[in-house]
């Protein structure tokens, strides 16, 4: 942080132009659009400032850049640059990954199957857009005596009130792009439920029911043993033993299999699920009289922990199956009014030029036409960047490395970052995808034998030596 990553990526966008690259064939991706408007505004003032500059001064400014000072050739060169980056058809490319997105998907509608006249849905939109489809989602309900949704909301309100429905709702549009894949998946495999069933390996056979009822008896706890317990906690046990043969009474007494659990777990486990310590549910004079006690106490409390995590499962999967039925609902409802109005979101954008751009049909025309546009590729805060959104940064760079380009001329890709900067998870970043293209790219250009330069920045000047330290 402050070691000055985005000045070196101004500079290197300099330095590019200065060495003949037009400006035209430069692609320089940010995060957002204060930073792209910030490094575009540094490029364009560093070009206009030297355009007035004396041949002395800009002689040293260019000899700072390239290592070495320039003829007046380069001098000449130097000055023109400004009026350059202005006029060239298409400009300086500086923008956001959705802005690149947006142009891609707008050059090549057929390919992508979006409406050539979509627009861009702004937050505030798709939030009055994203409330439109809650209200659909709420009046199928009552309307349209869906069942399963009946069921699945109702389940959710039970279970989370009002509150925890909105987290859930806003926890399904952020994921929806995944989400809607599984749902895909799961429709072609047998439903939901069955494709939940697969990811958590748990049979059809096994129910809620199943799981409850497997608790009772406990090995090892049952019988003559149990019968051991109780007494011998009656006549030498201790205030701690008391509560567990009290809870072990009331297990044995309860007929519904679902109240029993809370009984069996608390008299072997604790609060948080674990098991018991030996000290608790058995004393020295109960372990005297009764040496195998312990051993027998030992296979229950692990028989209920394992029963316990099953039951927990099975329950989660109950949960998950009923809010993934609101969201097949929600998404559908969101992706249809989107649709009616010719309208894409910051999602859809990246999802859908990932799509274009790895296409087995279109993708080879798209790349084509893209080849001969793009030379080098920047890439800003590049921890942030989500792993979809590097696929389109190294599909746009993949004939770069192949020798099979339409363009001569070396083409490079660039980027800069820092994991420990992260806003992990905002927008789907994996920051520890950085490292992983890092060593991914490196591999793919040392196999054509061509250069690699992993390059460290370990001085911050931002802050002073004492802080750092």
């Amino acid at each position: 942080a402050g070691s000055g990553k985005t000045h070196v990526l101004t500079q290197r966008v300099i330095r590019l132009l200065l060495a003949g690259c037009r400006p035209s064939a430069i692609l320089c991706l940010t995060y957002t659009k204060a930073a792209a408007s910030e490094m575009s505004s540094r490029v364009f003032d560093r070009l206009a400032d030297w355009a007035t500059l004396s041949d002395t001064a800009l002689k040293d400014r260019i000899a700072t850049i390239e290592g070495r000072v320039p003829d007046a050739i380069k001098l000449k060169e130097a000055r023109r640059l400004f009026a350059k980056a202005l006029e060239t058809p298409g400009g300086l490319k500086i923008q956001t990954i959705h802005a690149f997105c947006e142009a891609l998907l707008h050059q090549f509608p057929l390919e992508a199957n979006v409406a050539g006249h979509f627009s861009v849905l702004d937050d505030r939109a798709a939030s009055s857009l994203l409330a439109e489809a809650r209200r659909s989602l709420l009046t199928a309900v009552s309307l349209e005596q869906d069942t399963p949704l009946a069921q699945a909301l109702a389940y959710v309100l039970d279970l989370a009130d009002e509150t925890g429905l909105e987290a859930l709702l806003s926890a399904i549009v952020a994921n929806r792009n995944p989400l809607r894949g599984f749902l895909e998946d799961a429709s072609r495999t047998g439903g939901i439920d069955a494709a939940l069933r697969r990811h958590a390996r748990i049979s059809a056979t096994e129910t809620l029911e199943t799981a409850a009822a497997a608790y009772w008896p406990l090995p090892g706890l049952s019988g003559l043993s149990l019968d051991t317990y109780l007494t011998l906690s009656d006549e030498v046990g201790g205030a701690r033993t008391h509560e567990v043969s009290y809870a072990l009474r009331e297990a044995a007494r309860e007929g519904d299999p679902f109240k029993r659990i809370a009984f069996l777990e608390s008299a072997l486990l604790t609060q948080k699920g674990e098991r018991k310590s030996d000290a608790y549910v058995i004393n020295k004079a109960m372990q005297t009289a009764a040496p195998n006690l312990l051993d027998d106490l030992t296979l229950a409390r692990a028989h209920v922990v394992a029963c316990r995590d099953r039951y927990r499962t099975l329950r989660m999967l109950e949960a998950t199956g009923h809010a993934l039925t609101l969201a097949d609902r929600l998404i559908g409802d969101f992706e249809d009014l989107k649709k009616q109005r010719s309208q894409l979101d910051f999602e859809d954008l990246i999802e859908r030029a990932a799509t274009l751009l790895n296409r087995d049909t279109a993708g080879a025309w798209v790349h084509y036409k893209l080849d001969q546009g793009i030379d080098h590729i920047l890439v800003d805060e590049a921890q942030d960047t989500s792993p979809v959104q590097w696929s389109i940064i190294q599909s746009l760079a993949a004939d770069f490395f192949h020798g099979e380009t339409a363009r001569a001329g070396q083409r490079t890709l660039f980027a800069v970052g820092d994991e420990k900067q992260s806003i992990y998870s905002f927008q789907g970043a994996r920051p520890e995808r950085f490292s992983q293209e890092r060593e991914e790219t490196a591999r793919r250009v040392t196999a054509v034998q061509q250069v690699f330069h992993p390059v460290r920045l370990p001085l911050s000047f931002r802050s002073t030596a004492d802080v750092l330290a």
